[in-house]
């Protein structure tokens, strides 16, 4: 069984303290009886309700419970490998194995691929600055439009 909470002046309730002053100016140890907690300024808590830490937070308002729902978490995005986030951007953009050898082999790219296949690590995160770097490439060199950047950012797995 758990000990009964006390609120001292409309606080957040906790145990009583192990000594209690009271108004006289005397102090008392445990046990307590009501009336010391009582002429001490200690109230008794209302029952602590049910609730699920891993979604609400239990908080103390006005001198009751109050549940709040946890704000959402961030979301944690999987790396890619380069494949996968190749096949990612063909997905989004509908293309084909001859649109891809097309946009490779494209001079006006070439560079941004040649940084693709030597600079750009094999495990992609998604807030990796050469993502979006890469994708704005490929926008200014229309393979691919500023909605589906957008959409391959929202289409991005998340871990979990």
């Amino acid at each position: 069984m758990t000990q009964p909470l006390y609120s001292l002046n409309g606080a957040r309730p906790a145990l009583p303290p192990a000594k209690l002053r009271l108004p006289n100016g005397r102090w008392r140890t445990a046990p307590y009886t009501e009336a010391d907690l009582t002429a001490a300024g200690y109230a008794p808590a209302p029952a602590r309700p049910a609730y699920d830490p891993a979604t609400e937070r239990l908080d103390w308002q006005d001198g009751n419970w109050a549940l709040e729902p946890l704000p959402p978490r961030d979301p944690v995005y999987r790396p890619l490998t380069k494949l996968e986030a190749m096949t990612l951007f063909r997905h989004i953009t509908g293309m084909d194995d001859a649109g891809e050898l097309a946009m490779r082999e494209d001079p006006a790219i070439k560079l941004l691929w040649m940084k693709w296949e030597t600079d750009v690590p094999q495990s992609i995160r998604r807030e990796h600055a050469v993502v979006g770097i890469f994708l704005d490439g490929l926008i200014a060199a229309d393979y691919a439009t500023t909605e589906h950047k957008a959409a391959m950012l929202a289409a991005w797995p998340q871990e979990g």
